[in-house]
């Protein structure tokens, strides 16, 4: 007799959403710290900066040098 088992162990993050007004979007919209945009959409930190350096993402600055990423943005690329 042969028995076959799988196993799938899901970990959730709770993650931390800022409601901001994006002007390039023009509408409210979520955003999220660039660790966190790299997590949701598979890729590291760096690429993050450079998606914004090239104007491909939008972003907003609330605190001097801590960019918040626009998810409505990062989800249309």
């Amino acid at each position: 007799m042969f028995i076959e088992t799988r196993e799938i162990c899901v970990i959730k993050q709770k993650r931390i959403y800022v409601k901001v007004w994006c002007k390039d979007c023009n509408r409210e919209v979520n955003m999220v710290s660039p660790a966190e945009a790299a997590l949701m959409v598979f890729q590291d930190t760096k690429t993050i900066y450079s998606l914004i350096d090239k104007k491909h993402i939008h972003y907003r600055c609330l605190k001097p040098e801590t960019p918040l990423v626009c998810l409505r943005s990062l989800f249309l690329i």
